[in-house]
């Protein structure tokens, strides 16, 4: 039986499955973890520290927070991003908890097509990874790969792949 299980979250119905199989995984096995992680874009990540705040070009080509706060709808559409970041897992609380299913969750920085669930997944001693089958079309997924192709080829641990 699994010990943790780490759940890909992106709010998607195949994610919202992925869920509805750790809940059922954790009926079978109270004692197990149930890890949720989303992994939000690189730029998102790193602007949501500030995203209370606009950012203004800098000399040498950067950015940096001004001290001048905004209010939500003034917000730059990368922080307003961060903000439905942050409401995306609370999906995933709101379902679990109505299931009875502790959980932690995490908003990882990365983009979800590279690495970052399963280096995640290794640092965490995770023995199972959920994930929902991919919901691109197939145009996008032939360019692009799927995000669940991607951590089943990569991961060292099991790897569920929810329809």
């Amino acid at each position: 039986m699994y010990n943790h299980i780490l759940i890909g979250f992106d709010d998607s119905e195949d994610s919202m499955k992925a869920l509805e199989r750790a809940a059922q995984f954790y009926t079978l096995n109270p004692n197990c973890k149930i890890t949720v992680a989303h992994v939000i874009q690189q730029q998102i990540y790193n602007m949501a520290y500030n995203y209370n705040y606009p950012v203004v070009p800098s000399i040498d080509g950067g950015i940096y927070p001004s001290q001048i706060p905004l209010s939500e709808n003034e917000l730059p559409p990368e922080a307003q991003e961060t903000i439905l970041d942050s409401q995306i897992l609370d999906h995933a609380k709101s379902f679990l908890r109505r299931q009875g299913v502790p959980a932690e969750f995490e908003s990882l920085g990365g983009k979800p097509i590279n690495d970052d669930l399963c280096d995640f997944a290794s640092e965490q001693d995770v023995d199972l990874i959920i994930v929902g089958n991919s919901g691109k079309g197939a145009l996008q997924k032939l360019l692009e790969g799927s995000v669940s192709e991607k951590v089943m080829k990569k991961a060292e641990m099991d790897v569920l792949i929810v329809k």
